[in-house]
C-alpha cells in the first residue's frame, strides 16, 4: 500500500486532473516495487536521462490492478503540470506531416505499460507520445460533465479486453465509462461489466494456462536482462510508410497505412488515388485528410462505423478486395495467419513477412486494436507498429493473454508505371486545415508530380472545391512531364476546401492516381507582398527608415501600415513600393513592426505578418518623460474634436513654440506661447481646414521641450 501511496502523492505533484483510484490486488500479483524497477530499467534504456512523470493504476472491471502506465519526460527536463503536458502534447500532434518518418519520430514525452500480473506480457507497449490521459483526458472530462455535473472527476482508468476506458464519477455517485474513441459510453459500473464479460464470451479461446506459464518465464527473463542489447528489423523504405489519422475504425485505417505504404514504395500507385475531408460521428470532429482508400477497406471489411469495429474474420478478405477492387485491377493475395500460445503467436511469420519487405495489419486482441506492422525488435520479441491512435509509432509486445492475427498483403498485378503528386500539397500537417498553399486568380501555378522517369501517355487533372467529395475535370490530355502551368481564371471563387487529384494513363489504361494531402486556398484578392526592408528584427543606427516590399507584388497598389503597441503611428496607401518613415514618429529605443497588403479589382488582401525593427538613432521627435519639476505643457491627451484642445504652458520662456503633427509627421498648426498661458487650438490647420480624428504628436520647443501623443475623436 506504501507504494501505491507514493504513486498517488507523485501524481498529485504534476497534475491538476483528478486521479484515478488505486485498485485492489490482483490475482498473481506482481509486487509494486518489483513492477517499478522494471519499469525505470527499461526507461533508462529506451530514454536516457528521462524524469518520470505520473504512474496511474490500470484496473479491471472488478477494480483490480491490472496494470501501471508509466510516463516520463525524456528530455531531461522536470515533468510539468498536466495542463501544459496536455497542450504540449496536443501540440506535438500538429507537427506531423505527410511526410514524417515514424520510425525516427521523436517526442519529449514517452509512456510505458507495465503489467501488474505474473500471468500477463512484463511489459505491453511502450513508445514516444503520451497515453489517453493526457491525449484525450480533458475532451473525456468535458462529456463527463455535461453527463454528470461540473463535479465529474476521473475515477477510474480500465484496462479490460485489453483496451483502455476512462470512467468518471459525480460527488452524487453517477459514473459514466468511456472508450478511448468515445464510440462507447455507459452510465453505471455493473452496466460496463456486463459489456466486457459479452466481449470475452466474442473471443476465442485460448490455452490459458500456457499463456500464463510463457509470461511467467517471460517475467523472469525481464528482471535480469540487458534493455540495450536489442536489434532492430524495419521493412526497406520504412520512412515512407504513411501515418493516417483514425476514421471509420482502426482495422480500415491500417489498411490504409499499410496499402499506403505499398502505393509509396511499389508499383501500385491506384491504391492511394486521392484523400477527402469527413466527419467522423464516432469521435465527433471533423478528419481533415482520409485516403478514401480507408473507406474502401471499411466497406470491404464490413466494419460497423459506428463503433470503429471490424470482426477478424473479414480483414482478410476485405483487405484484398480493397487493394483489387475500387477500378484497381491488381491480383493482390493477403496471407492470414491466427497467433496464439500454440504457435507463438505467429512470431515466426512476422519475422517473416517484415523480412521479406512485407508490412501487414498486425491485429493484438488482447487489446482489440488493428496496426500496421512495420519492424520488430529482437531479443525482446516486441513489434514497431504505426498506431491510429495519438502514439504514431510505438512498440508492442508480440504476445498477451489472447490470441493475435497477420493479415500480410501479397502486391501483385502492378504496373511499372506510377505519378506521385508534388505540388500543391495543401495543409500536410497530421489532421490539420488552413496551413495549405494560397493560389491568386489570374496568376499562373505550377502543379507538379513524379513521373519516376517512366511516363504514362497522358494525365487527367481534377479540382475539388467541397474538400475532395466532389470532383470536376481542370485540364485533360497533358503531356505526362510532371508540369501544368496552371492559369487561375479570374472567374474561379475564392475557397478554402481546394483540392487537386492526378490520374496517369498508359493509352487508355489507367495506371496511377494521386492527389493533393490536404486542402489549399484559392483567393481573389491579392497576397501581401514578399517584405524587403527593414529585415524582420533588425537594429536600425542610421536613419531614414524607408519601408521596402518586392516591387514584382501582386495588385494596383498598397497599404502600408507603421505600428508601436496597440497604435497605428502610419498608415499611407501608394501605387510604389516603398514608404518614408518621418523621424517624427520615431523614438530612440523603441521596437515597432510594420506591415503592409495589397489591392487589386476584387479589393484589398490580407495584411502580411508583421516585421520588427528597433530605432537605434536620434529621432526628429522623440517622445520625453517628462521632467521630475514641474510640467511645462499640460493638455487632455483624448480631446473630441469639436471642442477644441486646450494647452496650458508652465515655465517655457517669452518665445515658445507649441507645434502639432499628425501621424505622418506632417506639420498640421503652430501656436505660439509663453509663460503660464492658456491656448486653444480649434483643430483646423493652418490653411483653417478640420483635421480628422485620429493620433497627433504635440511638440513644445524653446526653453523647455517636450513631445506628447494626442488623440482627437468624434
Amino acid at each position: 500500500m506504501k507504494s501505491l501511496l507514493f504513486v498517488a502523492f507523485l501524481c498529485a505533484v504534476v497534475s491538476a486532473m483528478s486521479l484515478p483510484g488505486p485498485g485492489s490486488v490482483p490475482v498473481n500479483a506482481v509486487p509494486h516495487s518489483t513492477i517499478e524497477q522494471l519499469a525505470l530499467r527499461k526507461a533508462a534504456a529506451e530514454w536516457p536521462g528521462a524524469v518520470l512523470g505520473p504512474v496511474l493504476p490500470y484496473v479491471d472491471e472488478t477494480g483490480a490492478t491490472v496494470g501501471y502506465m508509466f510516463h516520463f519526460r525524456t528530455d531531461g527536463r522536470p515533468f510539468p503540470a498536466y495542463e501544459d503536458a496536455a497542450d504540449e502534447v496536443l501540440a506535438l500532434s500538429k507537427t506531423l506531416t505527410a511526410n514524417t518518418d515514424i520510425s525516427k519520430w521523436r517526442s519529449p514525452y514517452a509512456f510505458l505499460l507495465v503489467s501488474a500480473r505474473y500471468d500477463r506480457a512484463p511489459i505491453v507497449c511502450y513508445g514516444y507520445g503520451s497515453s489517453e490521459y493526457y491525449a484525450i483526458g480533458r475532451a473525456a472530462l468535458s462529456r463527463a460533465k455535461q453527463a454528470l455535473g461540473q463535479d465529474a472527476h476521473l475515477s477510474r482508468i480500465y484496462f479490460v479486453n485489453r483496451r483502455t476506458f476512462l470512467e468518471f464519477a459525480s460527488n452524487a455517485g453517477k459514473v459514466a465509462v468511456y472508450a478511448s474513441h468515445f464510440e462507447q459510453a455507459w452510465y453505471s459500473r455493473e452496466e460496463f461489466a456486463q459489456a466486457m464479460a459479452e466481449a470475452r464470451g466474442d473471443l476465442v479461446a485460448i490455452d490459458r494456462a500456457a499463456t500464463a506459464e510463457l509470461h511467467r518465464r517471460e517475467w523472469q527473463e525481464a528482471l535480469k536482462h540487458d534493455f540495450t542489447d536489442l536489434t532492430e528489423f524495419y521493412v526497406p523504405s520504412v520512412e515512407r510508410a504513411p501515418f493516417y489519422d483514425w476514421s471509420y475504425g482502426c482495422t480500415p485505417t491500417s489498411g490504409a497505412i499499410v496499402l499506403g505504404y505499398i502505393d509509396r514504395t511499389q508499383n501500385y500507385g491506384r491504391l492511394i488515388d486521392y484523400l477527402w475531408q469527413r466527419y467522423d460521428m464516432v469521435e465527433g470532429e471533423n478528419d481533415w485528410q482520409i485516403p478514401y482508400a480507408q473507406r474502401e477497406c471499411a466497406l470491404a471489411m464490413y466494419t460497423d462505423t459506428t463503433t470503429g469495429g471490424t470482426y477478424s474474420t473479414y480483414i482478410a478478405n476485405g483487405l484484398r478486395n480493397a487493394a483489387n477492387g475500387n477500378g484497381n485491377n491488381y491480383s493482390f493475395t493477403v496471407l492470414d495467419q491466427t497467433g496464439s500460445s500454440g504457435n507463438d503467436w505467429a512470431w515466426s511469420t512476422i519475422t517473416s513477412e517484415i523480412g521479406a519487405g512485407r508490412a501487414f495489419i498486425w491485429s493484438a486482441y488482447w487489446e482489440s486494436h488493428s496496426l500496421g506492422c512495420f519492424g520488430y525488435r529482437t531479443p525482446e520479441k516486441d513489434v514497431f507498429v504505426h498506431n491510429t491512435w495519438w502514439a504514431p509509432g510505438t512498440w508492442w509486445h508480440y504476445s498477451g493473454d489472447d490470441w493475435s492475427q497477420v493479415c500480410s498483403p501479397r502486391p501483385a498485378g502492378g504496373d511499372a508505371r506510377r505519378a506521385e503528386f508534388t505540388s500543391p500539397m495543401g495543409d500536410t500537417f497530421y489532421n490539420s486545415t488552413g496551413r495549405g498553399e494560397i493560389l491568386q486568380v489570374g496568376d499562373t501555378a505550377s502543379v507538379t508530380w513524379n513521373n519516376f522517369s517512366n511516363p504514362g501517355t497522358k494525365i487527367d487533372l481534377e479540382i475539388s472545391t467541397n474538400g475532395g467529395r466532389g470532383w470536376s475535370a481542370l485540364a485533360g490530355n497533358l503531356p505526362d512531364n510532371g508540369l501544368y502551368r496552371w492559369y487561375l481564371n479570374p472567374s474561379l471563387t475564392a475557397c478554402d476546401s481546394v483540392r487537386l487529384r492526378l490520374k496517369q494513363y498508359q493509352s487508355s489504361t489507367l495506371t496511377s492516381g494521386d492527389g493533393t494531402f490536404g486542402c489549399f486556398h484559392i483567393t481573389r484578392e491579392p497576397l501581401a507582398p514578399k517584405f524587403i526592408a527593414p529585415p524582420n528584427g533588425q537594429q536600425i543606427f542610421n536613419g531614414p527608415v524607408i519601408l521596402t516590399v518586392d516591387s514584382l507584388y501582386s495588385g494596383d497598389s498598397l497599404d502600408f501600415r507603421l505600428i508601436y503597441g496597440s497604435d497605428t503611428l502610419l498608415r499611407q496607401k501608394t501605387t510604389g513600393w516603398t514608404v518614408l518613415v518621418p523621424n517624427q514618429l520615431l523614438t530612440y529605443g523603441r521596437a515597432y513592426k510594420w506591415t503592409c497588403r495589397a489591392h487589386n479589382q476584387f479589393g484589398w488582401g490580407k495584411l502580411g505578418t508583421p516585421w520588427s525593427f528597433w530605432v537605434r538613432f536620434q529621432t526628429g521627435v522623440e517622445e520625453q518623460p517628462p521632467a521630475a519639476q514641474a510640467r511645462a505643457l499640460d493638455f487632455e491627451p483624448i480631446v473630441a474634436r469639436k471642442s477644441g484642445v486646450v494647452f496650458q504652458t508652465g515655465l517655457v520662456g517669452s518665445s515658445a513654440l507649441i507645434t502639432v503633427y499628425d501621424a505622418a509627421g506632417n506639420r498640421v498648426a503652430e501656436l505660439a506661447a509663453s509663460d503660464n498661458q492658456r491656448l486653444i487650438w480649434n483643430c483646423t490647420d493652418a490653411r483653417g481646414r478640420a483635421v480628422s480624428a485620429g493620433m497627433y504628436f504635440v511638440q513644445l520647443s524653446g526653453a523647455r521641450a517636450e513631445t506628447r501623443k494626442l488623440v482627437l475623436v468624434d
